[in-house]
């Protein structure tokens, strides 16, 4: 009876099958993704949500257009007037100092206040889904800016006045 010893060179030899196997299979995967699953047309579609909004007597509305999770045009880096619509507000302690948030995007958004603990609707709250809403009442004059967490270039203003 022989027996047969694999050594250092045999388990090299596995080791090469194995690993050429795995470098198959992604290319695999990869070319399929790539080329062969290609969607037959280009075709872009745009959603509108016409979910609930605010009176406008009582708040102010602030749409999150659809395709905001997308960086601007020639967009390098920092924060930008794009993404909420309106990006500046002006709102009036006791007349209308309830703003009303909605998401009209596919992507997840937030609502999140530049000074710290002010307000946030969350990373995982209402604006991360599309269609979602989240409201906030302001309560003391001031200017505040916001951001969204998930997208940089998204800056918001909301100015709020003492009633008269």
């Amino acid at each position: 009876m022989s027996t047969q010893s694999t050594g250092p060179q045999g388990s090299a030899a596995v080791g090469a099958v194995i690993a050429i196997l795995i470098i198959g299979a992604v290319a695999t995967l990869g070319y399929y993704q790539f080329y062969v699953a290609k969607p037959s047309s280009t075709t872009t579609t745009t959603t509108s949500i016409s979910g609930p909004t605010c009176p406008s007597s009582a708040c102010v509305n602030v749409t999150i257009p659809s395709g905001a999770g997308t960086p601007p045009p020639n967009y390098s880096g920092g924060k930008t007037t794009y993404g909420y619509s309106p990006d500046v507000i002006t709102v009036v302690i006791g007349k209308n100092n309830t703003v009303f948030w909605i998401n009209n995007d596919v992507a997840p958004h937030t609502v999140t206040s530049d000074t710290a603990g002010v307000f946030d609707s969350g990373m995982t709250g209402p604006l991360t889904n599309q269609g979602g809403t989240w409201q906030f009442t302001f309560t003391t004059p001031g200017t505040y800016t916001y951001h969204c967490s998930f997208h940089a270039w998204m800056q918001g203003t909301v100015i709020v006045k003492a009633s008269a």
